[in-house]
Formats: structure tokens, C-alpha cells, sequence
């Protein structure tokens, strides 16, 4: 195929549903498809990162499997997901689903009253035994990681420093994990506004911008007036993600709308879907790509450029 062209991947938020773009990444390899830049937020940024840091996806997956199988990460995230009706009818998840209510319900009286439920060691710790003492400039291709600074409501983008800070700005979850405090910014998780990340990808020069778009997780039921906010929120999230992701020049969504944010034990599963995914779709990819590198193609688009200067 003739003719240049700069690929860059654009890493969706998503939570434990983010196990879906190693998937993506692993479906990409196989075609041949490697793109030379990539952005991410939140989980698209942890994962981002080590695919910029050695771009091996199977790589890639043993690492991020090692991070989120370590016990107390796993135990901190397993009272935010909701147990089924065969699961509570078990005496023995009826005890583990009882442990968990009165551990939702500690979260709940936290999120009113404290800023934050966890010292940001409790992620920078991990973070940092994942990627180590590596900074931005010193990955294997450009990376970068966006996060959102909740004074001014601006994006914010880490592709220089320490990877570790831009990766914890970008999934330090509001309420959760405290924000980064910086020249009166208060820096967090960029997955709100910013949630699948494909301008940055064309800052960092990407002619062709692949965006993994990771679905929300589908309430069906909404016992508060909390759940019913936090849905309504969740809406308006996704109409304007759908307007972000159109500006994308190829839209990957794996299936894992079942799959709630918190359930890491449900990795394996996200990422086959992710995989799956892209088996579905790098056959329309790759034919886009060979016309976007084609002549024809780069002729129209330099008579477009011509009439917009005459």
C-alpha cells in the first residue's frame, strides 16, 4: 500500500469493561495493524500506557493481569457490584453479599461527607510497581493520557514527566481517590467530558485516528434517587460521547454493556470481547486504510486543500 499514514489509537474509559482493548489490541496485531501513537483516559490511559511502553499485547495483558489480581485491589472494588438473585440465594454469598451491603453502605456515608475514600497511595502504589521509575519521553511510541481539571472544567494531557502521574491524574476517580492539587487546578479522572479521548490523538499527530469506544454499563433497576441521577448522568455522558467518537475515522465498541465497571473478576470475559470485536471489524478497517493510503485518495484531498486556498 502506497503512501504515509500515521495511525493513532484513541483509549476509551470504561473500568474493569477497559479489559476489552487488550482484546483490541490483540485483533489489530494479528491483521498487522500497529499504530505509532495512542492516547487514553482512566483505564484507556493504564492500558495506553503499556502498549506505548512495549507494544506486545499478550505483554500487555500478563502485566495488567498481575496488577488487578492483587488481593487487596480486588477485595477494595468487589462491594461496588451488584450480586444477582442466584448468587443471594447462596448462605454462603448471602454472608459475602451482607459483608458487601454494609461496605456499600460505608462507601455511601463517606461519598456525602469526605472528599475522598482512599489515600491516593492506595492507586499510586500499584500504578507505580506497574510501570516503574518511566517517564513520558522515554516510552516506546508517544502516549498520552488525559485527564480533566474539575476548577476550570479543561482538559488536561500528560505526555511528559513521570508516566505514573499522568496515569493517576487520569484514573483518580472523583470521590474516590483524592484529585491532583497543582497551580489551582484540581486534576482527576478524565472519563466524564473526555471519556474516549480522539482529539488528543490528533494533537499528537495521528492522520488516522482508531478510537475503542467501551459502552457503559445498562442500569435496569434504580432503587434511590442516587441511582436514578447517576443514570440520568450516565446518559448525558453518552450522547456526548457519541458526538466525540463521530469525529474518529474508525469506532471500535466491544460488547460489554453486561459487565459492570468495578467486576475485574469479569477481565478474561471483557477482553474476549474485545477481541472479538476487532476480529469483526479489521476486515472494513484494513479496506479503509488501504484507500486512505491510496492515491486517489490523497489527490482528492489535495484538490480539497486547493479550492480552500483559491
Amino acid at each position: 500500500m502506497s503512501g504515509s499514514l500515521t495511525i493513532g489509537l484513541a483509549l476509551g474509559s470504561g473500568g474493569a469493561r477497559g479489559f476489552a482493548h487488550v482484546g483490541v489490541l490483540e485483533a489489530l496485531e494479528e491483521a498487522g495493524i500497529r499504530p505509532q501513537l495512542v492516547a487514553g483516559t482512566s483505564m484507556g490511559a493504564i492500558v495506553g500506557g503499556l502498549y506505548a511502553q512495549d507494544p506486545d499485547p499478550s505483554k500487555v495483558w500478563r502485566r495488567l493481569e498481575a496488577y488487578v489480581h492483587n488481593d487487596d485491589f480486588a477485595s477494595y472494588w468487589a462491594p461496588f457490584v451488584p450480586r444477582d438473585e442466584d448468587e443471594a440465594s447462596d448462605p454462603q454469598s448471602r454472608l459475602t453479599g451482607l459483608y458487601d451491603f454494609m461496605q456499600r453502605k460505608m462507601i455511601a456515608v463517606k461519598t456525602v461527607t469526605q472528599a475522598h475514600q482512599q489515600d491516593d497511595i492506595r492507586l499510586r502504589g500499584p500504578l507505580a510497581k506497574l510501570f516503574g521509575p518511566v517517564g513520558f519521553e522515554e516510552l516506546a511510541i508517544p502516549m498520552a493520557a488525559v485527564a480533566l481539571d474539575l476548577i476550570s472544567g479543561d482538559k488536561v494531557v500528560y505526555n511528559s514527566g513521570p508516566v505514573v502521574d499522568g496515569i493517576y491524574a487520569s484514573s483518580a476517580i472523583p470521590s474516590i481517590f483524592p484529585p491532583v492539587t497543582t497551580d489551582g487546578r484540581m486534576i482527576c479522572d478524565g472519563g466524564g467530558p473526555f471519556r474516549v479521548p480522539v482529539d488528543t490523538c490528533r494533537d499528537l499527530g495521528a492522520d488516522f485516528v482508531i478510537a475503542v469506544d467501551i459502552p457503559a454499563y445498562e442500569e435496569t433497576s434504580f432503587s434511590t434517587g442516587l441511582d436514578m441521577i447517576l443514570r440520568s448522568n450516565t446518559i448525558a455522558r453518552q450522547r456526548l460521547n457519541k458526538i466525540i467518537c463521530a469525529q474518529a475515522d474508525f469506532v471500535i465498541r466491544p460488547a460489554v454493556t453486561e459487565f459492570h465497571w468495578a467486576d475485574f473478576s469479569a477481565g478474561e470475559a471483557c477482553r474476549a470481547r474485545g477481541y472479538e470485536a476487532g476480529l469483526e471489524t479489521v476486515k472494513e478497517l484494513k479496506k479503509l486504510l488501504r484507500w486512505r493510503r491510496s492515491l486517489p485518495y490523497r489527490l482528492k484531498c489535495g484538490a480539497r486543500r486547493f479550492l480552500r486556498m483559491a
